[in-house]
């Protein structure tokens, strides 16, 4: 970050593959323009697609500079853009605006910051995937977070993987019986659920993660399979926490959880909480129901609640 010095405005960015989150705010917390846009991960779009949707995005929420650059603090979390390589072709992209103050990061650091600000705690992602980040002071270390081809426990792919398997299994005799089936075959508009194989494979990741929801309804009509599926999950989750507290110094652990999954935190952080009360050490456990692009304002300097 440069100085703050004539610092009167807060520019949070939070970029991924599937949208970018602008928010401008001023001094006193008050939000004075968001947008809302494209991915602008470099990975899926090019360097040079992403380059455009920040430059569309900046633009926008400053009215086209109508708001000086140089009173602005930035703080841009982007996805595909905390490599050696892209890092400072990002920093350079913001010097040419002239901001007060800049910075960019990956779009962890916003989540992180959502949830914890600047306490020291376990940030768990919930979402399609799973991740968690432990947060010691200025150092934060990364806990799974592999994607789908290498597990991502506790994600709502995964749930949603082991939902419709359960369904599949039922029909094939593997499996014992269970409401859920009826539940996916009904989702999946099927006469079995094996008819719409071909229909998850083509979907992806994104629409099997929409089958989790399944997994929690049985769950709350006392189904054993989708208890199983759910401690399954869970349980990894618990043991992601257990591996970040192993980071932070304190022995009372705040533990922020965010994604689309933590709907059902009224299943979530019951579990959580059984399966983490032999620890050495407690837990807090609690959703933030803070966007991303929230914690990027933070980053930026913006220490009031907006």
């Amino acid at each position: 970050m440069q100085n703050n010095e004539g610092i009167k405005y807060y520019l949070g960015i939070d970029g991924g593959g599937s949208k970018t989150d602008f928010a401008l705010a001023d001094e006193n917390g008050n939000i004075l323009s968001r947008l809302v846009i494209r991915g602008c991960n470099p990975n899926d779009v090019g360097f040079k697609e992403a380059i455009s949707v920040l430059t569309e995005g900046i633009l926008y929420v400053t009215d086209k500079g109508k708001i000086p650059f140089e009173k602005i603090s930035v703080f841009a979390g982007l996805a595909g853009c905390s490599s050696a390589e892209n890092m400072p072709r990002i920093s350079c992209f913001l010097d040419k605006f002239g901001f007060g103050k800049h910075e960019n990061h990956n779009d962890a650091q916003n989540a992180v910051a959502a949830g914890l600000g600047d306490s020291d705690g376990v940030s768990v992602i919930m979402g399609t995937g799973s991740i968690a980040y432990a947060k010691n002071k200025d150092e934060l270390h990364r806990i799974g977070g592999y994607g789908y081809l290498f597990g991502d426990a506790g994600s709502g792919f995964a749930i949603g993987r082991d939902t419709i398997l359960s369904a599949l299994h039922q029909e094939d005799g593997m499996g014992a019986p269970t409401v859920i089936h009826e539940m996916v075959r009904s989702q999946c508009g099927g006469e079995t659920v094996l008819s719409k194989i071909d229909y998850f494979y083509e979907k992806g990741k994104k629409e099997i993660a929409q089958y989790a929801k399944i997994a929690f309804d049985a769950y709350l009509q006392g189904d054993k399979v989708a208890k199983d599926i759910i401690f399954k999950n869970l349980s990894a989750i618990a043991d992601m926490i257990k591996t970040g507290s192993k980071k932070i110094d304190n022995d009372v652990i705040k533990v922020s959880l965010m994604g689309g999954l933590t709907v059902r935190s009224d299943i979530i952080i019951p579990l959580l909480n059984s399966f983490l009360e032999n620890d050495e050490k407690s837990y807090e456990i609690s959703v933030c129901n803070d966007p991303p692009v929230m914690g990027a304002l933070y980053l930026a300097g913006l220490k009031i609640e907006v």
